[in-house]
Order: structure tokens, then C-alpha cells, then sequence
């Protein structure tokens, strides 16, 4: 019980040393403006309602069929399909599988022709658009041996 007393009376004489050391004008400053800051976040803040929230447009694009089909013109003038609808299955050699269905170069896919084979990607073009369709990545711990 003396133990607790007399660390008591020790804490209680250090409170009353640490106050009465003067402290500088630019950390009354600081501590002014935390405390300022400290008042702002208790405040109590309202959001958006439900209401409100609920009539927020999905940030994700969907198009349909039809939409697949519209053109985007840039600011330069030049036009960019929106959706290809063309996926890349894998490239052998001199071929290419896209939507399923092998092609090799200079063969025609819809309205677009093969026009280059690379090792990761192929071009398609016709008279207004060039589109590059890539592989895409799969979980690369995996090997085919």
C-alpha cells in the first residue's frame, strides 16, 4: 500500500513539474489547431440520402448487341469501335482462334481481315478501323510440359 502511495505522490509532483514548464508559441499554435480538428471529426456529418444513393448510375458499361456496333469519334477525328465483340482464343504459328473458329493471316472475319500475327496479339483491319486482340494472361503457375 506505501508502493501505490508513494508512486502516486511521484506522478502527481511529475503532472505539476511537466505544467509549469512553459510551453512555445508554435506548439500552442499546433495544439490549437489539433484540438480545432479534433471538434471538426466529432461533429456530426450528414451523407447522401438512400434515395439518393440508389439513383446513382451503375459505374460498370453494358452494351448490348446494337451498341457493340456504334463508334466512338475521338477529338483528332479518329474512330474507335466501342466493343469488338472479338476474343483471342490462342495463336499457333501462322494461326489464330478467334471466337473459336482457327484463321490464319489475310483471311477475312466478318467485315475485318487477319492482317498481322504476333506472339501475343493480332491485328484486325478493315477500310476504317485497325483492333489489336490480346491473349489474356492465365495463372501462370500453371506449365504445360
Amino acid at each position: 500500500m506505501k508502493k501505490i502511495v508513494a508512486t502516486l505522490m511521484i506522478a502527481g509532483v511529475a503532472v505539476v513539474w511537466a505544467e509549469s514548464i512553459p510551453v512555445p508559441a508554435n506548439r500552442v499554435a499546433l495544439i490549437e489547431e489539433y484540438k480545432m480538428m479534433f471538434s471538426k471529426i466529432g461533429e456530426k456529418r450528414i451523407g447522401a440520402s438512400t434515395r439518393e444513393i440508389e439513383s446513382v448510375r451503375p459505374p460498370f458499361i453494358r452494351l448490348t448487341k446494337e451498341e457493340a456496333k456504334k463508334v466512338i469519334v475521338k477529338k483528332d477525328g479518329t474512330k474507335v469501335a466501342v466493343k469488338s465483340g472479338y476474343v483471342l482464343q490462342a495463336i499457333v504459328n501462322d494461326r489464330a482462334k478467334i471466337n473459336g473458329k482457327w484463321y490464319k493471316l489475310g483471311e477475312k472475319i466478318d467485315d475485318f481481315t487477319l492482317s498481322s500475327i504476333q506472339s501475343s496479339g493480332v491485328f484486325l483491319k478493315n477500310n476504317e478501323f485497325k483492333k489489336r486482340l490480346t491473349l489474356r494472361k492465365r495463372n501462370e503457375k500453371i506449365s504445360i510440359k
